[in-house]
């Protein structure tokens, strides 16, 4: 089965279509789809952070970010996903300052395909590392209100073994992985970031010598597609707990540009775009419960104007979820509203 159904921050609900796989090894998967109502409750954490890296030198830029609780269920291909966040959940705004963030990130399992769907927008950063940065810092913090950033990326990757690996598994709760199994992956993807601030990104008082060759640039952007591969893999331990990990790398092109807009400048170059993916779960799945962690993490570091200049950024959510499947005597749908894709 495929879960379209992600958290959107920034309105109230996300509805999604669970599909349903044809040809699963039920000796390594049993799903929940035809006849289980599954209910959960999660808190998540989304973020999306961008660096200026020069040889050793870094300026550092994070949101402040937020936390959101909700309530979420899936019933055959339904699913729904009701976030609220949480005031005073997030750090000090008087220190960090305040993040306004739109934040579309969906992961879905569609037959043999992966794809991971990262649509961000942010504005409102402070620079994380501002003492090491700024000389003669006069506050622990500098925050950047002004400054906002826009993420699209999209990545596809093919399952070899789908019939014995479950994806929906550890990071959904409509199958259960019954015994240790693992993929190979393969794919690629599309990648766009750009931040602008009103006045520039680098700061006037920065102490590194000859960053970005003095440039003082108020806007960049990186736009970029490479092949990638790697491998997932779901160790099962007493019938009931579970740890996966998958992770993929790969190398393509990139088109980045430094711009004053301010003063009408612009440089661009080709170069490369390296991105790494991470996704972590761990917890416990049974019949009746699900409780678990998971950890999604897509860093991609593209090549800069400047020589030996890089720019980086870090994507992803943390989530803490609880589920209950309450299995159904009857379908609630009538037949003829039900939907099957193999």
């Amino acid at each position: 089965m495929a879960a379209m159904c992600g958290l959107l921050t920034g309105a109230a609900a996300q509805t999604g279509i669970l599909i349903k796989h044809a040809n699963r090894d039920t000796a390594y998967i049993k799903d929940y789809y035809r006849k289980y109502f599954i209910v959960r409750a999660y808190e998540s954490t989304k973020f999306n952070n961008f660096k200026y890296i020069n040889g050793h030198d870094k300026l550092i830029y994070k949101p402040n970010d937020h936390n959101n609780f909700g309530l979420g269920f899936n019933y055959r291909f339904l699913c729904l996903n009701l976030g609220v966040y949480v005031p005073g959940a997030g750090k000090d705004k008087s220190t960090y300052g305040k993040t306004h963030y739109l934040d579309l990130q969906t992961h879905l399992y569609v037959h043999k395909f992966i794809l991971d769907f990262y649509g961000q927008f942010y504005r409102g950063y402070y620079l994380a590392n501002s003492e090491s940065v700024i000389s003669n810092l006069t506050t622990h913090i500098i925050t950047r209100p002004d400054v906002s950033t826009r993420d699209i990326t999209l990545e596809l990757q093919y399952v070899f073994n789908d019939k014995r690996f479950s994806y929906n598994a550890p990071f959904y709760q409509n199958e259960l992985q019954k015994q240790s199994a693992g993929s190979f992956l393969l794919g690629g993807g599309i990648y766009h970031f750009d931040a602008r601030g009103d006045s520039a990104l680098t700061p006037s008082d920065v102490s590194y010598a000859n960053f970005f060759h003095n440039y003082r640039f108020n806007a960049s952007s990186n736009s970029g597609m490479g092949a990638s591969g790697g491998y997932a893999y779901t160790l099962v331990i007493k019938k009931r707990f579970f740890i996966t990990g998958i992770l993929t790398g790969g190398l393509g092109v990139n088109e980045a540009s430094l711009s004053n807009t301010l003063a009408d400048q612009q440089q661009k170059k080709l170069g490369a775009v390296l991105n790494l993916s991470g996704k972590f779960a761990a917890g416990y799945n049974s019949d009746k419960y699900f409780a678990g962690v998971t950890y999604i993490r897509l860093v991609t570091e593209d090549n800069a104007v400047e020589p030996g200049a890089w720019q980086e950024v870090n994507t992803g959510n943390f989530r803490f979820t609880v589920a209950k499947r309450f299995r159904l005597k009857r379908n609630i749908l009538p037949k003829s509203e039900l939907i099957k894709i193999e």
